[in-house]
């Protein structure tokens, strides 16, 4: 599983981004419980889900529930005081 950066979610189509913001504040949620959070039909939201599992953007449990996993690199390095800048390109 590879970890997202803050960056990265500027790669991704607006469904995506509506997915992952509902995973970020609700984890492990299943796949209608997303469509519920996010208004998105069930039957359109299976493609992206499973298009972000292959492309390694959420992970799926074996209780078919997702998650995202967040690269919270920058989140320690701004606790150091490196600041925004250092976070964002280092």
């Amino acid at each position: 599983m590879t970890f997202m950066s803050p960056l990265d979610l500027l790669t991704v189509s607006n469904h995506e981004q509506d997915v992952i913001r509902c995973l970020i504040r609700r984890p492990r949620l299943t796949l209608q419980e997303i469509a519920g959070f996010t208004k998105i039909p069930v039957d359109k939201l299976e493609g992206i889900v499973n298009s972000m599992v292959q492309e390694s953007r959420l992970d799926k449990d074996g209780d078919s529930k997702f998650q995202v996993l967040l690269n919270n690199r920058g989140a320690k390095q701004e606790r150091a005081g490196s600041g925004l800048l250092e976070s964002l390109f280092n």
